[in-house]
């Protein structure tokens, strides 16, 4: 009896599902190596959104850590992937299978390189403008069709001109930023993490109108 109260407790170990949940993912490295880098953005950016919905991190899966609950906008799931970005779509596919959820339930926070520091925008589809974690999503899911909040790190510069250089690009978004980027992109995290409780709030269309300026 006290091997099967065990084992019992042990499969019930992690999150539960949550019916209807929107499920809030931010991109970015686990662990305190990659913390601060440009490429940690979205990640970052959930410890806002979590503030503003009153959850807190208190699930762990093998592939993420989670906050979820009710909210004044439904029930919600906040989640920080615990695998690389280059593997996100695992992290991903397996929150889905968690809780239950539908792709188009998620909302993802993400790095753009190609807008300028601090910049938001909403799209609500698309592909995976070359971001290696929203490309790891797709060729998992095969599908990108929901929305992802968009922040802006800006592109490595080489003698005055853009560079797409793979390695120039790398090791840009694995670095830190400087301290007038890093005090612009704190604000970028608030606001992305605003542009959220947006979306769950009013809709998409809403949420793009107020933030896509």
């Amino acid at each position: 009896m006290a091997r099967l109260t065990r084992n019992l407790i042990r499969r019930r170990k992690g999150p539960s599902p949550l019916p209807g949940a929107r499920i809030v993912v931010g991109l970015g490295n686990p662990g305190p190596h990659y913390a601060h880098n440009r490429h940690n953005v979205g990640l970052r950016t959930t410890a806002n959104l979590l503030n503003l919905l009153g959850l807190k991190l208190t699930e762990k899966s093998k592939h993420a850590i989670s906050g979820q609950g009710g909210t004044p906008y439904g029930p919600v799931v906040v989640a920080q992937p615990r695998t690389f970005m280059n593997d996100s779509g695992t992290a991903v596919q397996s929150l889905l299978t968690i809780f239950g959820a539908d792709p188009r339930s998620l909302i993802l926070l993400v790095d753009e390189l190609d807008f300028e520091v601090g910049k938001i925008r909403i799209r609500p589809e698309g592909g995976d403008a070359g971001q290696r974690g929203m490309r790891s999503i797709k060729n998992t899911l095969g599908s990108l069709d929901f929305p992802r909040v968009r922040i802006g790190v800006g592109r490595p510069y080489v003698e005055d001109i853009p560079s797409h250089d793979p390695d120039v690009v790398a090791e840009h978004l694995l670095s830190d930023p400087s301290h007038d980027e890093a005090e612009m992109l704190y604000h970028a995290e608030q606001r992305a993490a605003e542009a959220v409780v947006a979306i769950l709030r009013d809709g998409i269309e809403s949420a793009m109108n107020a933030y896509n300026r």
